[in-house]
């Protein structure tokens, strides 16, 4: 055997070192994929809620038009 040759139990050993580098690995990762998952659910609420206020920033401005054109009128 020369200096380069690698027994069966080198490479197993190898084997299990990168086996627990990618365990490490996955794990760090699924802590990852909760946080997007998480700030993609937060979102989905925000849009809800975008959407919900709409109609009623819409109904708020024509109560405000309504009333200073009230206003206005009875100041003249």
């Amino acid at each position: 055997m020369s200096d380069h040759d690698v027994t069966h139990r080198e490479i197993y050993d190898r084997l299990v070192a990168v086996e627990t580098k990618v365990d490490a690995i996955s794990t760090n990762t699924d802590g990852v994929v909760a946080a997007f998952a998480a700030a993609q659910g937060a979102f989905t609420v925000l849009e809800w809620i975008a959407k919900a206020a709409k109609p009623f920033l819409f109904i708020a401005a024509v109560v405000a038009s309504i009333s200073v054109f009230i206003q206005e009128f009875k100041a003249h």
